[in-house]
């Protein structure tokens, strides 16, 4: 498979953000511009569109532009019904496309080849998840479409909830990213990581593109 500029991209805005005192932290400042701010400026580019799924009031985006869109089962369901949703407003909303990106909105370093790395390793798979330091990272990935029926019956029909244990059930490929000297998909999930991501921030060039 050949990248494809019609790949519609989904940033997953998930997680209850409990150690980081309720305050959702896509949100929160890194440096100069809120987290997501700073993924959207690696991933857009890579996309020909854009859109956030979250259960939080879609008025705490409005700066952003974007189309938001809840999870379609319960809220508290987990990344695997943010994935789920994401398939489906791509069949419902989008234009057709044989794929869709994903990348949570807690990791403001995404690689800006991304897509291009791992639609170049898709090649006949369901999916192309990204892996580094040892660790996947299955919200960082290439979904192809057409695993919508299959996903809808897992989780509707057999209540599956681990995003790790369904993608046993699939052909999915691991992306391999390195993780020196700066980890592309490192997280924000507590005060201490924030920390940790303006010392990253800081020692990034002024293209961004340490770490790739």
């Amino acid at each position: 498979m050949t990248h494809s500029p019609n790949i519609p991209g989904f940033i997953i805005a998930g997680g209850k953000s409990d150690r980081m005192g309720g305050i959702p932290k896509g949100l929160l400042a890194l440096g100069d511009k809120p987290i997501l701010a700073r993924v959207l400026d690696r991933f857009g580019p890579q996309v020909a569109s854009v859109c956030i799924n979250s259960n939080l009031p879609a008025a705490k985006f409005q700066a952003f532009g974007l189309p938001v869109f809840a999870d379609r089962g319960p809220a508290d369901a987990g990344p695997l019904s943010g994935l789920l949703s994401c398939l489906c407003y791509a069949a419902e909303k989008l234009t057709a496309s044989d794929w869709i990106a994903t990348v949570p909105w807690d990791c403001p370093f995404v690689p800006f080849d991304l897509i291009d790395r791992l639609a170049g390793a898709a090649e006949n798979a369901d999916a192309a998840i990204a892996v580094s330091g040892g660790r996947q990272h299955p919200l960082a990935a290439l979904w192809r479409t057409a695993l919508l029926p299959e996903l809808t019956q897992a989780f509707d029909v057999r209540g599956v909830r681990s995003m790790k244990g369904w993608l046993t059930h699939i052909d999915a490929v691991s992306v391999p990213f390195s993780a020196q000297p700066l980890d592309p998909f490192f997280n924000i999930n507590t005060p201490d990581d924030l920390a940790r991501a303006e010392e990253l921030a800081q020692g990034l060039g002024d293209d961004g593109k340490k770490g790739r």
